[in-house]
Formats: structure tokens, C-alpha cells, sequence
């Protein structure tokens, strides 16, 4: 009995000593994403299978975002509602904020 209670306690004295250092946090570890990097992710995940990585694939009916001639204000637009086969992304994108990255990303594919 007095066996099992001691490993019982060493069991747990070892599940607690096995957790993160309460004065690191989780989120130290991680590398900090530029504005142009959460950019270029976020329309890498959600908009290269039809756009493509240079923005000219064309796929699906996508139009060349090389081309392209909008303002912020008109791509936000398309993408907060969709246009064609395009559907509404921002529920994809989330805010307001990764909206504005995707687009800054978009410019920089324009010749």
C-alpha cells in the first residue's frame, strides 16, 4: 500500500514536471510573420488553386490578378462577396485585416 501511494506520487510529481515552463509562453517560439509574409500565406492557402502563385493560372475561370487593374476597394469588395465562380472569402479570411494583407500580396503580382 505504502508502495503504491509512492509511486502513485512520483507518477504525478512526474506528469507536472513534464509541462512548458510557466514563464515561456507558448506563442515565444514561434516566428512573427511580416504583413508581406501573412500576405503571401494566406493567399498561398486560399487562393493559388484557381489564381496560381504568380496570379496568372487562370483556373476555374479565375481572372489574372497580374493584369489586374483594381483598387483595394474593388478587390475587397470581390472578396468579401465573390464574383462568378469566385465564392465570398471573407468568412475564410476571417477579419478585415488578412483581407488587407491578401490584398497588398495581390498588388505585388501585377506587372
Amino acid at each position: 500500500m505504502v508502495l503504491t501511494r509512492a509511486i502513485f506520487f512520483l507518477f504525478l510529481l512526474g506528469l507536472t514536471s513534464c509541462g512548458a515552463d510557466s514563464s515561456v509562453k507558448n506563442n515565444d517560439a514561434l516566428p512573427i510573420e511580416t504583413p508581406a509574409e501573412k500576405g503571401a500565406s494566406l493567399y498561398t492557402v486560399n487562393c493559388t488553386s484557381c489564381h496560381g502563385e504568380d496570379g496568372k493560372m487562370g483556373g476555374s475561370g479565375a481572372k489574372d490578378l497580374s493584369k489586374s487593374q483594381l483598387s483595394d476597394k474593388q478587390i475587397k469588395k470581390i472578396l468579401r462577396k465573390g464574383k462568378n465562380a469566385m465564392p465570398p472569402m471573407s468568412a475564410i479570411l476571417e477579419n478585415e485585416e488578412n483581407m488587407d494583407f491578401v490584398i497588398q500580396h495581390i498588388k505585388t503580382l501585377r506587372k
